[in-house]
């Protein structure tokens, strides 16, 4: 795992993402996050990039499907 940067969390339970994960998920002004938790971790994607996740575990779901 890398670390790439902290955020601190405000008063009013609000963090800043920092600018290099934003550009490593790709996300500008007004675009939306994804946190969700995967073994015991919280992660954080973009709903596109979740979008696109999802259709891949469901054509690999699909593709052992039809195989057995």
């Amino acid at each position: 795992m890398q670390k790439v940067k902290e955020a601190i969390l405000s008063s009013k339970g609000q963090i800043t993402v920092p600018k290099a994960i934003r550009e490593i998920l790709h996300v500008e002004n007004g675009d939306s996050l994804v946190f969700y938790i995967e073994d015991d971790e919280v992660k954080i994607t973009s709903t596109s990039n979740l979008e696109i996740k999802l259709k891949n575990e469901k054509r690999k779901a699909y593709v052992r499907k039809e195989r057995i």
